[in-house]
């Protein structure tokens, strides 16, 4: 996730910080010290603290249940109402994803079942700062567990949700339903936020956004399920040579409706040149050698490897085309035209 910052790794899953995340903890504790806000002092920045421990906590039971299934984790992102265990594939099982969602909630709720009684027990004889502290994360931990039990991704409720859908109907129709429950739900946490607290309307986007972002994702990692690069490249390559000049190019571009080539002399790729990289230059230069703008730094890929990884690297660094190697030698090119001409039929085979 962009905007992260990694802290420290345990199970061998990265946990990262969320900078907004962070910047809510820099500012309680900033009021806290300086006493800027009456009521925020230094308990309530360590009850922040106790939350922040309790959503890795949350998380981390996600990624343990979900380890147990053969689940592979990615990393663990913090976020200031939450946290998210990034998965590299979801269970196929309804059951396995059923309990990996309901894990997380369960932690927090158990939380406050144990404390609960210790608080009945102990309160008159905490001091009243120990006592505040005690109460809140009680409750804390209730308003955290519920709240992610709320039908909508991107919280647990969501899963939960498309996990019971998914019983009875196909898995991509499942999310879908799920997201537009949890849509309206946003919406609806909107409207009551506009009437009695603005930040239920940040909420309200950051579950919007979720639920359209998940069904979006679903969608193309279900459809693209078992195609390789192999399946859609284009193996007859057109490619220039390093001496030819920016109009060349430019011309081939026209004529072959392709806005990228890669760059390659004696059986070696040197480099990629798209129309946006020739765009830029000056038409007085456009009689210089492509060598002079190409890209060198090349991002590759291979025939074996499963276009939704692709898809999802090209996203990563901007790019709309990669080129295809094995052993050493340039086989095809792959683009994001390609991989969307590939989701588009498997589209209308899954609605037939």
């Amino acid at each position: 996730m962009k905007y992260s910052l990694k802290i420290f790794s345990i199970f061998g899953i990265p946990v990262e910080l969320h900078i907004s995340f962070l910047l809510l903890m820099l500012v309680i504790y900033l009021v806290a010290l300086f006493n800027l806000i009456p009521g925020v002092d230094l308990v309530v920045a360590v009850l922040i603290t106790l939350l922040f421990i309790t959503v890795v906590l949350h998380e981390l039971t996600h990624s343990y249940v979900a380890k147990r299934y053969g689940v592979e984790i990615e990393r663990i992102v913090l976020l200031p109402i939450g946290g998210v265990s990034a998965m590299k594939e979801l269970p196929r099982d309804p059951r396995q994803e059923l309990r990996i969602a309901l894990a997380g909630p369960l932690t927090n709720l158990v939380i406050a079942a144990v404390l609960y009684p210790l608080f009945l027990l102990l309160g008159n004889t905490l001091s009243p700062s120990l006592s505040f502290l005690l109460y809140n994360f009680i409750l804390l931990n209730l308003l955290l567990g519920a709240f992610n039990l709320l039908p909508a991704f991107p919280m647990d409720g969501g899963r939960v949700l498309r996990a019971y859908l998914a019983e009875r109907m196909n898995f991509i129709r499942a999310t879908e339903m799920a997201a537009s429950i949890g849509k309206q739900l946003a919406i609806v946490m909107a409207i009551i936020g506009i009437f009695f607290n603005p930040f239920l309307i940040f909420i309200a986007i950051f579950v919007y956004l979720g639920a359209d972002q998940e069904s979006k994702m679903v969608l193309i990692n279900t459809l693209l399920e078992g195609i390789n690069v192999r399946d859609i490249m284009t193996g007859e390559v057109k490619t220039v040579k390093p001496s030819d000049t920016v109009d060349m190019v430019m011309k081939t571009m026209f004529q072959h409706k392709h806005m990228g080539y890669p760059v390659y002399q004696n059986g070696d790729l040197l480099g990629i040149i798209t129309f946006h990289d020739l765009s830029r230059i000056p038409e007085e230069e456009r009689g210089q050698p492509v060598e002079n703008y190409m890209t060198r730094e090349l991002l590759v890929t291979r025939p074996e490897e499963d276009v939704a990884t692709i898809l999802e690297k090209m996203n990563s660094h901007n790019v709309g085309r990669l080129p295809v190697m094995e052993e050493e030698k340039l086989v095809g090119i792959i683009s994001k035209t390609d991989i969307m001409k590939a989701l588009e039929m498997r589209k209308k085979l899954a609605d037939k």
